[in-house]
């Protein structure tokens, strides 16, 4: 049976770096990063300061991607996979920024449907998501917010990837994966939990890819996190990569 590979590539991006900064930070994650067709990310928010949206669209399109935003939250995917006439977007709202706690913003998650051009893949759904800070164990003040988005982002995947359809949510989940669990007990999974490897982000193990438990067609082939010593940002987070392994429909 066929096995394809779906290459993802994930940059938690800072909203404060100066326009320049944002600009060679875009232009590297559009270049360099050619061979993964799906990019997330984060902190692209509407702002007069904030030029990362701006540099999205540019790079976005200068290198064929279709690319969505909610809040924050960003999705770019290479045209050549999306079958035409199949995109769809949409946002998944989960908390507001008043009932968390410290500085941040409302948690959305963005997402993209789509069916992949090649015969036998299925239909695709992305979701790119940003947890709040300060929820990274029981009683810390986010805690339960974090909870409430983990619920709300598993209910989106039960919807969306019935049968055969996949499902898949990354982001800076700002919780270590190796000891907490970004699903808070729903369907979703990270690559590094499957293939038991960990490697801090910038700010520990919080930034990542995640597909939903009931895909039997999707296995995780290998997740690589790039420091600056090998991939510079500018952004306070490295820039994470990883390969899934989808099994074809064809019998």
């Amino acid at each position: 049976m066929e096995i394809f590979q779906l290459k993802m590539q994930h940059s938690s991006l800072q909203f404060s770096d100066k326009p320049k900064q944002q600009r060679r930070d875009l232009r590297d994650l559009f270049s360099l990063g050619k061979r993964f067709e799906v990019k997330t990310g984060t902190e692209a928010g509407k702002s007069d300061t904030n030029k990362n949206r701006e540099y999205l669209k540019h790079f976005a399109e200068l290198y064929n991607h279709r690319i969505h935003f909610a809040a924050d939250n960003w999705i770019a995917v290479h045209r050549d996979i999306i079958r035409p006439n199949t995109w769809d977007t949409g946002h998944v709202f989960a908390v507001d920024n008043e009932e968390t706690k410290g500085r941040g913003h409302d948690t959305v998650m963005a997402t993209v449907h789509f069916e992949h051009v090649e015969d036998g893949f299925g239909e695709v759904n992305i979701g790119a998501c940003h947890y709040p800070t300060q929820g990274r164990k029981p009683g810390d003040p986010n805690w339960d917010e974090n909870r409430t988005a983990a619920e709300k982002f598993g209910a989106w995947l039960e919807d969306v990837a019935q049968g055969s359809a996949l499902g898949f949510i990354n982001g800076d989940f700002n919780m270590a994966d190796p000891i907490s669990d970004w699903a808070f007990g729903e369907n979703f999974t990270s690559m590094a939990d499957e293939l038991h490897d960990y490697e801090g982000t910038g700010h520990g193990p919080i930034d990542g890819f995640t597909s939903y438990d009931r895909d039997g067609r999707v296995s995780a082939a290998a997740f690589r996190v790039l420091d600056d010593r090998e991939f510079f940002q500018h952004s306070d987070h490295f820039v994470c990569r990883g390969v899934w392994n989808v099994r074809s429909l064809k019998v």
